[in-house]
């Protein structure tokens, strides 16, 4: 008995913890068509959330409380990723983000950005990350009050490095 819940807790140990890789700049098009350029060093410090469609339904409640806590003193963006939705069917997709969505959202098509990240399929991924373009911190999941409050003490320490400089 003590070894699943030694590994349920190693596993979850690891859904929080940060990737140490750099992200190398990336260029993406919105549901809009827009493209949208990411290059390092940024002036701001980026919460990017990453999910496919089950994980997407996880977003609202973190995206809420970070806008809350930090406004516009940090950029918040997302990254969908669609590598599974088959080609003839991409401009219904697009089609339907654009109807529900009032805010721009990457779309990833090939999943090669999202493959940068890491990131676990079917649940919401937050990663902070600093003007380098390095992942400080990862979170996966649903949203919890002590999730979000690591997050942030995290989201704290990044921006006030930022400003030192």
């Amino acid at each position: 008995m003590k070894f699943p819940l030694l590994a349920l807790l190693a596993l979850h140990t690891v859904s929080l913890a940060a990737p140490v890789e750099k992200l190398t700049d990336f260029e993406l098009t919105d549901q809009e068509v827009k493209p949208r350029t990411y290059r390092f060093p940024k002036t701001k410090v980026t919460v990017m959330t990453v999910a496919d469609k089950k994980g997407s339904e996880q977003l609202a409640p973190w995206i809420q409380r970070i806008r809350d806590r930090y406004e516009t003193r940090i950029d918040i963006d997302g990254i969908a990723d669609m590598s599974s939705v088959p080609g003839i069917l991409q401009g219904a997709v697009r089609n339907s983000f654009r109807k529900k969505l009032t805010y721009s959202v990457m779309l990833d098509w090939e999943g090669s950005v999202v493959k940068q990240f890491g990131y676990k399929k079917g649940v919401a991924n937050i990663y902070l990350i600093d003007h380098a373009g390095r992942i400080v911190k990862q979170v996966s999941g649903p949203v919890s009050d002590a999730g979000a409050q690591e997050l942030f003490k995290e989201i704290d320490s990044v921006i006030s490095e930022l400003l030192a400089k």
